[in-house]
Formats: structure tokens, C-alpha cells, sequence
């Protein structure tokens, strides 16, 4: 009888599946190669992303740079993107990365330009791959992400942008985020949903999205969509110093850190333990961990 009963709730889920996929719209296009499509985005030009890797510091500066459009991103600036990740990705020293905005202003989503020329499901789809390869590799750089929010705010793609980073502090003057893809008949292409539900929750999550609203800096605080709010003044300057609070250890320790942290949120949970052991032994009676000894810090604190 249990046999039974499990092949009718399975043949019941499976059919309520195959019926969800048919209620809706569903792309079942083929694959494309990342360097293909690499190529095909570089023919969309404007604006730039700026990358600026401070050895001494251990912290990058990442410039969102197409002030006359509100920094909407274009497909030259996916590509521009992905060559700085990859730049990141063999960055030694590295221990932290500022993402923020020219002009005082993060970034208004996709170029409209870019997006006219590609309103298709096959350039879609293919946009919606390669920023998804390039913004998880983001995410998985063993550096700790910041993106600093101000003026316009962080809107559309800029919004997906904003949640594939570690922490978002935002300008108390800011408009805000939103993931305003309802109002233009799409979801997200980056991978913003699927970040921002496990980032403040489902019901929150699918609230936002499907009111397609703007949360200003307060509320925005208030349900974790941001980390912290900044008042008044140099604001690359004020959020340089938040970051350098959580980079100011040693390399191999803060890139360890993310590390674990980034694996317990993707492995499962006896694979993320394993890793933690190793990145822990590759640290104990290193030269951080034995200059730490020499000084007493433990119980300077």
C-alpha cells in the first residue's frame, strides 16, 4: 500500500509540474557557448566597468561607468564585467572589492538600447547565461563584496547587481532598490530572484518582486535587504572604511573566510564541513596564526 501511495504522489507532483510549465511561457531554445555569446554582447557598446586593484590595501574599486545613461549596463559592459572577474579570480592579494557608481548613482538596469536590439528569446536567453556565469564566479571570488548604493539607486539589473554582492550599504539620500522587472514584463535575467528569496526570505522576496516597488534606505535596512546606511559625505570614502573593518586581517584569512562562508551557503552540509577542516589546518601554524601567538592577541582583546 505505501509503494502505492508513493507512486501517486510522485505521478501527482510530476503532473503538477509538467501543468505549471504549461501555464507559462518557457524557453526550451539550445545552449550556447559563453564565448559565443561573448562575442555576440561586445557588439553593443557603451559605458565601461572600471577596475582598479589596490595591492596595499587588498582592496579593488569596481566602477560602474556609463554616466550619461544612469550606469544602465550595455552588452560591452557585461563583457568588460567578466574580463574583471577574471582579472579578480588570479588577484593574489586581493581581499575585498568596492562595487559603486559613476556620478554618484549605482545603476539603472539594461541599457535600453542593448535591450531594443535584443528583445528576442534567443538573445535573452543567452544574456540571461552569460551574466549568470559571470555574477556567480563574482560571488564566488574569496574576496569580501560591497556595493554601494546612491542616488537613482540600484534598479532592474542594477538591483541584480547589488544582491550578488556580500553586503549593500546604501546613501540615506538614495532612491533605493527595486526589482522593477514586473513593471517591464520580465523577471529577472541575472539570477536577482533566486539571490534576493535566499537573501530576506520567500514571502519577502516574492513581495517584492511582484509589486515591483522601490525600497527606500529605511525599509530596505529593515528587512536585510541592505547592511548599513550612510549619511551625508564622501561616500566611496565612508564605504572604504566599512569595508576595510571586515578586510583588515590577514589575506589568508579573510579569503578563507568568505570561503566557508560562500561554501556553507552552496554545498551540502557535510561537503562544506570538510572543506572548513582544510582551509582551517591550511591557516593553523601559519605566519598569521604564529605572529598572533607571539603578540598574546587573545587576550589583548
Amino acid at each position: 500500500m505505501y509503494g502505492t501511495r508513493r507512486t501517486v504522489l510522485l505521478t501527482s507532483t510530476m503532473l503538477a509540474t509538467k501543468s505549471n510549465t504549461q501555464l507559462s511561457n518557457y524557453y526550451s531554445g539550445p545552449e550556447v557557448p559563453i564565448p559565443d555569446i561573448q562575442n555576440h554582447l561586445a557588439q553593443f557598446e557603451g559605458g565601461c566597468f572600471d577596475l582598479n586593484m589596490d595591492d596595499n590595501s587588498g582592496i579593488a574599486t569596481l566602477c560602474i561607468n556609463h554616466y550619461e545613461k544612469r550606469n544602465a549596463i550595455s552588452g560591452k559592459m557585461m563583457v568588460d564585467l567578466d574580463n574583471a572577474v577574471t582579472r579578480l579570480e588570479s588577484w593574489q592579494s586581493g581581499k575585498g572589492v568596492l562595487m559603486y557608481g559613476s556620478n554618484s548613482t549605482f545603476c539603472s538596469g539594461a541599457d535600453l538600447n542593448f535591450v531594443h536590439k535584443t528583445s528576442n528569446p534567443d538573445d535573452g536567453f543567452q544574456m540571461s547565461c552569460f551574466m549568470h556565469s559571470v555574477l556567480n564566479r563574482f560571488e564566488k571570488l574569496p574576496f569580501v563584496t560591497v556595493a554601494l548604493i546612491e542616488g537613482s539607486g540600484a534598479l532592474g539589473g542594477g538591483a541584480e547587481l547589488a544582491v550578488a554582492c556580500d553586503f549593500r550599504l546604501m546613501m540615506e539620500n538614495a532612491k533605493g532598490i527595486g526589482f522593477v522587472h514586473s513593471r517591464m514584463g520580465i523577471v529577472p535575467a541575472w539570477g536577482g530572484a533566486t539571490r534576493l528569496a535566499s537573501l530576506v526570505g520567500y514571502r519577502t522576496a516574492l513581495d517584492l518582486l511582484t509589486t515591483a516597488r522601490i525600497t527606500d534606505p529605511k525599509e530596505a535596512l529593515k528587512i536585510g535587504l541592505i547592511d548599513d546606511i550612510i549619511s551625508s559625505g564622501d561616500s566611496v570614502k565612508a564605504a572604504m572604511e566599512w569595508l576595510s573593518l571586515r578586510t583588515k586581517y590577514a589575506r589568508e584569512v579573510v579569503q578563507a573566510t568568505k570561503s566557508i562562508v560562500c561554501n556553507a551557503r552552496r554545498m551540502h552540509h557535510e561537503d562544506s564541513l570538510s572543506e572548513e577542516r582544510r582551509l582551517f589546518a591550511s591557516l593553523w601554524g601559519g605566519p598569521a596564526n604564529q605572529q598572533a601567538l607571539m603578540q598574546n592577541i587573545k587576550h589583548k582583546i
